[in-house]
């Protein structure tokens, strides 16, 4: 297929990423979370791939230069969500557990720190709501218009990259341009395609932008969702993002965070926040840049590596920030951003959009 990276290549860069990444959780989750930042790299030309882009690499061709069985990884990933999506129904079924554990008395994700860690769960349930709102490009279209201020959004379809390659068109030109007013025309002429194809050889879950914009940092969600509602809103926030990270490449493949918050919906009618929380939390965590500065968007990747100065990982330094609890600086995301600038610039933002 063109546009997907050589197979040899795709190995030297997983094995670079293992080599210098320890993430906050056990390897066999590590190696499932590499494996999509080899896609980014592929597509930014970035690690071994030094400079050469190549844009239509997909999260099952990583699988096959790995000689990975592709089903047993999209089960193992969408089990990441499963587990998250069990802990909601418990609580939602009137279970009040204190830890982040899932149905076999292990921690979400596979993170260490949360067998440790004691919530209140519906405040959980808040952050994820919260969480899967914020990326819902209707909700982010009611926040541009309400404030003027421009963010960004788009969503995953399946999509035929031989239809893709006869259009002249390729995976980073679909996710970086804008496409809104296209998507009709994209179902007519075959490059968005229904469900029932997911299997053919040629199709992959791919994400198409509606509208360009700064976009939002993750991390500064998961802050800002800690500083206004606490730290156990913040881990739910945290656990959104990494379903929607999670969801590109599983066997349920769609917007599952978006499904858990309109579960929770449905099962807490005293949940105590709504849409207009949802808004506020977009419009805070909005990437939008000041001179010289522009916020972190840490990957999951990101989120989950240790720090082996500190031993902490970023999301880690997120939590204990928004309990008061003081911590040293760590990088933040690809640019190794000083976190303390970034919990100023939340504070900052959230005051200038009360």
């Amino acid at each position: 297929m063109q546009g997907v990276a050589p197979e040899d290549l795709i190995r030297a860069d997983f094995k670079l990423l293992d080599d210098i990444h320890t993430l906050r959780t056990n390897w066999s989750n590590e190696q499932l979370i590499l494996m999509q930042s080899v896609v980014s790299h592929a597509h930014l030309g970035q690690g071994t791939f030094e400079g050469e882009k190549f844009p239509n690499t997909t999260p099952e061709d990583v699988c096959i230069a790995l000689r990975l069985a592709p089903q047993a990884v999209r089960d193992a990933r969408q089990a990441l969500i499963d587990g998250i999506g069990g802990y909601v129904r418990r609580v939602i079924a009137g279970e009040k557990p204190v830890r982040l554990l899932d149905g076999n008395n292990e921690p979400l994700l596979g993170m260490g720190t949360l067998r440790y860690l004691e919530v209140e769960p519906m405040d959980v349930l808040r952050g994820l709501y919260l969480g899967g709102l914020r990326d819902d490009a209707d909700l982010r279209h009611e926040v541009e218009k309400s404030t003027g201020v421009a963010i960004g959004s788009g969503k995953s379809f399946w999509v035929s990259r031989n239809r893709m390659l006869e259009l002249g068109l390729d995976g980073a030109k679909l996710a970086l341009e804008e496409w809104g007013e296209t998507i009709p025309e994209f179902r007519q002429n075959g490059l968005i395609i229904s469900e029932d194809r997911k299997a053919d050889p040629d199709v992959t879950y791919q994400y198409i932008r509606y509208d360009r914009g700064p976009g939002a940092s993750d991390d500064a969600a998961i802050i800002a969702a800690g500083f206004a509602w606490g730290m156990g809103v913040a881990v739910g926030v945290f656990f959104a993002d990494a379903i929607d990270t999670l969801e590109k490449y599983v066997t349920n493949a769609c917007d599952q965070d978006q499904e858990i918050a309109a579960e929770i919906e449905r099962g807490c009618p005293n949940l105590g926040i709504g849409r207009l929380e949802a808004r506020k939390l977009t419009l805070w965590a909005t990437a939008q840049s000041e001179p010289g500065y522009r916020p972190p968007d840490s990957s999951l990747r990101h989120l989950l590596a240790v720090d082996r100065k500190t031993d902490l990982c970023a999301a880690e330094s997120h939590l204990l920030t928004v309990s008061g609890v003081p911590c040293p600086a760590i990088g933040l995301s690809h640019e190794r951003s000083p976190s303390p600038r970034l919990y100023d610039w939340v504070r900052r933002r959230m005051a200038a959009y009360p």
